[in-house]
């Protein structure tokens, strides 16, 4: 092995020098104004490809002294210029009053093709590839190069196999359980490196955690034990011809009034809930998911139970329904405690010392929480674990989200609540615990841009967020 990787590098070596062809990634500065810039690819891309993940501005500008020019339009580049060509430089009028920079992205080849993972254990998986390479084209090496980060290179983690000019495949190992990998094959000719397509797994989980969960643990007590939180706030789909329970696909989704849940119809989804609507009947005026304002909280939930457990565990969403994208059966979830939600926001000990960051992460106001083993490393929050502190100390998108939410990050999005017929106060968070206050109002999560109480008191029959979690066994 070492061998062939000493003869694979000399030979990427000896091709940069002769054709121009970049093995790293080239990242491009862009001053306010007009910048001079070159194009490292070894092909030709359209300029919508080229620069690839990059957000241009309206009026943003890219010249080349052969082929004219193109101009963002907010939609698409306009102009004569459609594709950029090796070897040559171009001028970028950036209308930015800031300085940025992105990377250039990387040519996918018709010359290999990155084939479907398979096997996929907590620690390993099969991947492999396919040359297409014309007759008389020489082979000099192929294998496949993987990371945790999009766009792997043979720069970083890469298997070599044994060259030929049919598919092959490779069981790459050492890897981390529930975690994203990206994974594409290489193949080295007389035309250059060339990399397919990109794909990408997760290896599963070591414990017997069900769908649905995310990966960050969370300590809920002086015991230690300790929980995972889901992937998404709780949804009921009423307007399906068979209703069903279903976790949202994004951490920061909520529903609002976009689906005419601030009504009693019900057909209609909802993400907004009066305490121990369930649908379970616990003798009690109101135990559905729709049931709106009733003239007093005690009409909802279990009537005298002072929480949603023991012989009253069914008015628990997660522990009477089915999650269809959370292990599609009961009993696999459940609502935090009140003092539960209170040592996760304020007692727990972690390996930062972060619990909790106010933020919008995709243009939504909410709450980040961080597991326990969180490390800092990952994305540098500002005003940590401070309740007065504003939604706007962390701006965070929605691909910057998904490397917080890799490492186990929990957003409880900002979703109103309901009131009757009417949502109310979309930019503050309203949450549900499974513990009651009394016989009319019951304790749960609020917060706020100037406040956040872990341990909140409303009226039963407001209709709150749910965010269920599941035991680490």
């Amino acid at each position: 092995m070492k061998r062939t990787i000493i003869i694979l590098s000399f030979l990427l070596a000896l091709m940069a020098m002769g054709t121009g062809l970049k093995a790293q990634e080239v990242t491009v500065t862009l001053k306010p104004g007009w910048n001079w810039i070159s194009y490292p690819n070894a092909v030709s891309m359209s300029v919508k490809d080229a620069f690839g993940d990059f957000e241009p501005l309206f009026g943003d500008v890219i010249k080349s002294k052969e082929n004219g020019q193109a101009s963002w339009n907010n939609v698409l580049w306009l102009g004569a210029l459609k594709n950029l060509v090796p070897g040559q430089g171009y001028m970028y009028y950036s209308s930015r009053t800031e300085v940025t920079s992105f990377v250039f992205a990387k040519p996918v080849s018709s010359e290999v093709t990155t084939l479907a993972p398979s096997d996929i254990t907590t620690v390993s998986a099969v991947v492999g590839g396919a040359v297409n390479i014309e007759p008389g084209n020489h082979i000099f090496a192929r294998g496949i190069c993987w990371s945790t980060d999009p766009n792997p290179t043979i720069d970083g983690n890469h298997s070599s196999y044994d060259i030929g000019s049919d598919s092959f495949s490779i069981t790459i190992e050492a890897l981390i359980p529930y975690t994203t990998y990206y994974v594409r094959a290489y193949v080295v000719s007389d035309n250059g490196l060339s990399y397919g397509d990109e794909l990408s797994f997760i290896t599963p989980r070591e414990d017997n955690a069900p769908e649905g969960a995310i990966n960050g643990k969370f300590t809920i007590n002086a015991e230690g034990n300790q929980v995972y939180f889901s992937q998404g706030n709780l949804q009921y789909m009423g307007s399906a011809s068979s209703p069903y329970w279903k976790f949202a696909e994004n951490q920061w989704e909520v529903l609002g009034t976009t689906t005419g849940q601030n009504s009693n119809s019900q057909n209609v989804d909802r993400d907004l809930f009066g305490w121990g609507t369930s649908g379970w009947n616990c003798g009690n005026t109101c135990f559905n998911p729709w049931e709106t304002y009733n003239s007093t909280g005690a009409s909802y939930g279990p009537l005298g139970a002072n929480s949603l457990i023991g012989p009253y565990a069914n008015s628990d969403w997660g522990v009477y329904n089915p999650i269809s994208n959370g292990g599609d059966q009961p009993g696999l979830w459940r609502t935090p405690t009140k003092d539960e939600w209170g040592y996760i926001f304020e007692t727990r000990t972690t390996v930062s010392g972060i619990r909790y960051a106010k933020a919008t992460v995709n243009n939504v106001n909410g709450v980040i929480l961080l597991p326990d083993d969180w490390n800092v490393a990952c994305y540098d929050l500002n005003d940590t674990n401070t309740n007065t502190a504003s939604f706007t100390s962390n701006t965070i998108t929605a691909s910057e989200w998904t490397v917080l939410e890799q490492y186990g990050a929990v957003f409880l999005p900002a979703m109103g609540y309901r009131f009757g017929t009417g949502v109310n106060s979309m930019g503050n968070g309203y949450y549900w615990s499974s513990s009651f206050f009394n016989s009319s109002y019951a304790y749960g999560v609020y917060f706020l841009e100037s406040n956040l109480k872990p341990q909140d008191c409303s009226n039963r029959s407001y209709g709150r967020g749910v965010r269920l979690i599941c035991p680490i066994q």
